[in-house]
């Protein structure tokens, strides 16, 4: 399995758009064929720092998922909203 924690930074004026588009992410994700876990967390002492969490079964799912329409749509109107774009961890287990 495949533990991703993506990081964003968003400015203090785009925080609800970037919720709302983040929403049509976490969705569409979350029917793919291999996702284990897709959501999206707001720290609780800053709520302009967004994680999102995935778990994929294996590296395909996740080559598929990062190709899919939506992804690839989607992750650049994020990182627009931001501060300075996205930090990525991957974890293997």
């Amino acid at each position: 399995m495949i533990r991703l924690n993506s990081f964003f930074k968003v400015k203090d004026n785009k925080r609800e758009e970037f919720l709302a588009i983040a929403k049509e992410l976490v969705a569409k994700s979350r029917e793919e064929e291999g996702n284990i876990l897709y959501s999206l967390a707001e720290d609780v002492y800053d709520p302009c720092s967004m994680l999102f969490v995935e778990t994929w079964q294996d590296a395909p799912s996740l080559k598929a998922h990062s190709e899919t329409e939506h992804f690839t749509r989607i992750v650049p109107l994020l990182k627009a909203l931001t501060e300075n774009g996205m930090h990525l961890e991957r974890f293997e287990f």
